[in-house]
């Protein structure tokens, strides 16, 4: 088991990631390239491009555990202790990291698992 106290965590710049974007690798396996880490988006981040890419090796997984940000139309989305958050991304589909437009007013802090190596395709797919 591997705990994890918030307070102390000894964050690296998560790659691929131009916004800065923290992760700290929990678990990885080397022979598939699977990964599961805990990322922090930190408080003040706004995000001025969606930088579009997707994982053509790997599902993505991620659990949203804390923070709060405010999406372009204003609204407020906020995860807590009794309030939290799942999203699946598929191999292949395309996404953006942090959505263009977006504020992050509390730090935005969850966990993440890739089936197989997180490589990015950030080809630009017109």
């Amino acid at each position: 088991m591997v705990k994890i106290n918030g307070e102390e965590v000894e964050w690296d710049r998560a790659p691929n990631f131009v916004n800065n974007v923290q992760r700290k690798v929990l678990w990885k396996d080397e022979k598939t390239g699977a990964l599961f880490a805990i990322y922090r988006i930190p408080k003040g981040l706004d995000s001025k491009e969606q930088f579009p890419h997707s994982h053509p090796l790997a599902n993505q997984f991620r659990f949203n555990i804390s923070g709060e940000m405010e999406m372009p139309n204003g609204t407020i989305i906020s995860f807590s202790e009794d309030d939290y958050g799942f999203n699946y991304c598929p191999k292949n589909e395309e996404h953006g990291a942090v959505p263009k437009g977006v504020k992050v007013h509390k730090d935005w802090i969850y966990l993440h698992y890739f089936d197989g190596p997180d490589d990015w395709d950030d080809s630009d797919k017109d």
